[in-house]
């Protein structure tokens, strides 16, 4: 009984070492802060890579709150910053423009993927920005088969962008669609392999415009309270062609990376 006992003790000992709510950068999993718990995140996104030069550069500042009943609440500082090329093919300039922004999301559990058949969470955000409003929702599905774990989002964004126009200023809508897949598998308890896949669409005055599928590979590394995942995510593919390429680099970019490392106040 006295080896049993010592045997579960280790058990949670290492569970509570290597606790994290999330091993996937663009995909979500249904888990949630316990009650009083309190995380602090720190998003770096870049994005390269359009018709002409475009480089971009997004860091969000998140703090997450455990709430208790399975939702938890987070707030975000947003700060963005894109250089792009401007002008003609004659007289071509690089111009830098920045914009910040703060989101709210809210996060409740449904189902958990190890004691149930699969998890389950429902998810909102909006965003108050200087030249956009956002809101956003999230299906969040996935599932935990002994070192895998396999997680999927669905996804639907509207964007309200003011539009001054002589007589007042108009709101011009945008709706993106997308779906995340992620899958990981555990190589060590502190250390996760991951390859996330991301279909994007972008639809506007009711006319599908964009559409484009990355993927991309990554890891995850947990070190007590402390986190850091990281994934390189390529676009492979359009679905609404732009200019007789493969690619859309109207809307999107060629490449992404995303590094995400979080602190647990215990």
């Amino acid at each position: 009984m006295k080896q049993l006992f010592i045997i579960i003790l280790c058990i949670l000992t290492v569970s509570t070492v290597y606790s994290q709510d999330r091993i996937f950068t663009y995909t979500y999993q249904s888990g949630v802060l316990n009650q009083g718990q309190k995380e602090l995140e720190i998003w770096n996104t870049l994005r390269t890579g359009r018709e002409q030069y475009y480089s971009r550069f997004d860091n969000r500042s998140e703090f997450e709150i455990g709430l208790g009943g399975k939702l938890q609440t987070a707030f975000y500082l947003n700060i963005s910053t894109a250089t792009k090329a401007i002008g003609d093919v004659d007289a071509m300039s690089l111009s830098t423009s920045y914009d910040f922004s703060f989101s709210n999301e809210w996060k409740l559990k449904l189902l958990d993927p190890v004691a149930n058949p699969v998890g389950l969470a429902l998810y909102a955000e909006y965003g108050i920005g200087t030249s956009e409003y956002e809101l956003e929702g999230k299906i969040i599905l996935d599932k935990k088969i002994d070192k895998l774990t396999i997680a999927t989002n669905l996804i639907y964004e509207m964007e309200l962008e003011p539009e001054p126009e002589f007589d007042g200023t108009d709101w011009e809508k945008e709706h993106k669609a997308e779906i995340s897949l992620g899958f990981a598998y555990q190589i060590s308890p502190s250390m996760n392999i991951t390859v996330e896949n991301l279909y994007r669409n972008v639809i506007e005055d009711g006319e599908w415009e964009h559409s484009a599928y990355y993927a991309g590979p990554g890891f995850s590394y947990v070190y007590k309270n402390f986190w850091a995942n990281f994934t390189v995510m390529p676009q492979i593919v359009s679905f609404k062609e732009q200019n007789n390429s493969h690619l859309d680099l109207e809307e999107f970019e060629k490449l992404q990376c995303r590094l995400i490392f979080s602190y647990a106040f215990n």
